[in-house]
């Protein structure tokens, strides 16, 4: 029986050690994303975009996670986790503009006056219904300029600016 034993002991020390040696290789491996940093101009009806948002969402079998960047005066820069994965992607624009009013929002999760803004541009870029689709290719120099048509009906609805949330 102790024979027995030693001989299944050892089998299963075998196939442990085989598994845990595969999760090492396997998350240790070489292979990392190739990203790109992604930099450029916003402008919505030919205006700079004051303040908002740049997502650039894989598509059409292209690898890694979105990538998001802060449109700061018309400019925004995505070089977090080395930046954009290189492929293609679906373009999602969040534009705002200051009204020059302040409301009632929240500051770092406190009630407090803030900046009024409103939303530039269609709704349709504002996420997964976005026509818009860029390219990032190995040999690019990472500046893509993005232009959104003005919303017709002129800005579209208010939303508090949320500051150091």
């Amino acid at each position: 029986m102790l024979v027995q034993t030693d001989s299944v002991t050892n089998r299963w020390v075998n196939e442990l050690a085989i598994v845990l040696y595969c999760l090492l290789v396997a998350g240790c491996s070489d292979h990392q994303l190739n990203t790109k940093i992604v930099f450029g101009n916003v402008s919505c009806g030919g205006e700079p975009v004051a303040d908002g948002y740049v997502r650039f969402v894989p598509i059409e079998g292209t690898p890694g996670p979105a990538s998001t960047g802060k449109i700061v005066d018309g400019k925004y820069r995505i070089d977090q986790r080395g930046g954009v994965p290189v492929g293609k992607h679906r373009v999602e624009i969040v534009a705002r503009k200051k009204t020059g009013k302040k409301v009632y929002g929240t500051y770092n999760l406190e009630p407090a006056q803030i900046d009024e803004t409103v939303l530039l541009g269609p709704s349709e870029h504002e996420g997964t219904t976005s026509p818009l689709v860029r390219e990032i290719t190995d040999d690019s120099d990472g500046q893509i300029d993005i232009e959104i048509p003005r919303n017709p009906g002129g800005p579209m609805r208010s939303a508090p600016s949320q500051r150091g949330v």
